[in-house]
């Protein structure tokens, strides 16, 4: 029987990956070109990990689905992305931010990782920046922050509603980078088949070229994955049909653990269905709602208990929503129509 193992260190919780990296083993920047290491995935987590891989000096094949990078379903990401750096002086810490993210899972994720996360949150906003993300930015210069997804305090970097995007270009653009040095060697058009596994590691991959129809071997050293998600197992969901899951099945049908696969992003504000022929829904951003927005049903069939007199109908619609629309539109440029 396989053991779970989480490779989690050992110490205190604030201390464990701090002592990990002080005493873990070290790759000569000489050996560093002989390793091979596969990166499955190119969105946010495969390109940014090819990406850095490929800088630190590793030999890295990368392999997409679609015909480029920028079509990852990283793309439709909207309302932020969290730090712990305080610009607000509302008193946010690291150890802040990992209470809200530890909460915010519903208790479920490993505490260990979701402090080490935490810990990185503010040299991943350098990044991004260096990368020339064009993040919001108040009228001093300074990296803006909004309230988003009920945090305690207001964290969250943004750069519109486009946030996914422009990170994901960011992404992008680190990795071509590296593709032009020959650090990191991209593979588009291709579906990854098969994990190959040898005495326990992953060693390699199958994957089919989606242009010939080929289906191609690979091996490195490591493999990772970042697939993204598998929401297309839904009827309907903000996910885009590309996310099914067939990697990270490969790699369950192989001996990988899969933890709570119930718990799946589902966004309840979206645009309704327009028809059957619809593939998936579209997000309107939930940091709407952390800025003072008011979700208004289409009829006003409602329960008595959200029930308005006609009169204070009107004076609501006309008065107190726009006033607190107003407050919102220097921090965003989504706009919906109040009557």
């Amino acid at each position: 029987m396989t053991k779970i193992d989480s490779k989690i260190p050992e110490g205190q919780l604030a201390e464990k990956w701090s002592n990990y990296k002080a005493h873990q083993k070290l790759v000569n920047p000489a050996n560093k070109r002989r390793l091979d290491i596969i990166v499955v995935g190119t969105g946010l987590a495969g390109a940014s990990a090819a990406a850095s891989l490929g800088e630190m000096g590793f030999k890295v094949f990368n392999f997409c689905i679609q015909d480029s990078p920028r079509r990852a379903h990283s793309i439709a990401a909207q309302g932020g992305i969290n730090a712990a750096k305080n610009y607000q002086n509302d008193g946010d810490s690291v150890y802040r931010l990992f209470y809200d993210t530890i909460k915010g899972g519903d208790y479920r994720a490993r505490e260990a990782n979701v402090y080490r996360l935490a810990e990185v949150s503010n040299a991943i906003i350098d990044q991004c920046v260096a990368q020339g993300v064009p993040f919001a930015r108040d009228y001093g210069g300074t990296l803006d922050n909004r309230s988003f997804g009920g945090a305690q305090v207001s964290r969250t970097f943004y750069a519109k509603g486009q946030t996914g995007q422009q990170l994901l270009l960011g992404a992008y653009s680190a990795l071509s980078r590296q593709v032009h040095k020959g650090n990191v060697k991209l593979f588009t058009r291709y579906e990854m088949l098969d994990l190959v596994v040898i005495e326990g590691r992953a060693r390699g991959i199958i994957a089919r070229n989606l242009v010939t129809g080929e289906i191609e071997r690979f091996s490195a050293h490591a493999v990772v994955i970042g697939t993204g998600g598998y929401g297309n197992a839904f009827f309907l969901s903000t996910n885009a049909m590309g996310s099914n899951g067939s990697v990270a099945i490969q790699c369950y049908k192989k001996g990988a653990y899969f933890a709570n696969p119930c718990y799946a992003q589902i966004h309840p504000t979206c645009i309704p269905v327009h028809g059957d022929k619809q593939s998936k829904l579209t997000l309107m951003s939930e940091s709407l709602r952390n800025d003072g927005r008011i979700w208004f049903p289409k009829s006003w069939k409602m329960p008595k208990l959200f029930r308005l007199e006609p009169k204070k109908q009107q004076i609501f619609l006309t008065k107190t929503a726009i006033s607190i629309w107003n407050v919102v539109i220097p921090h965003s440029e989504t706009w919906f129509h109040v009557m």
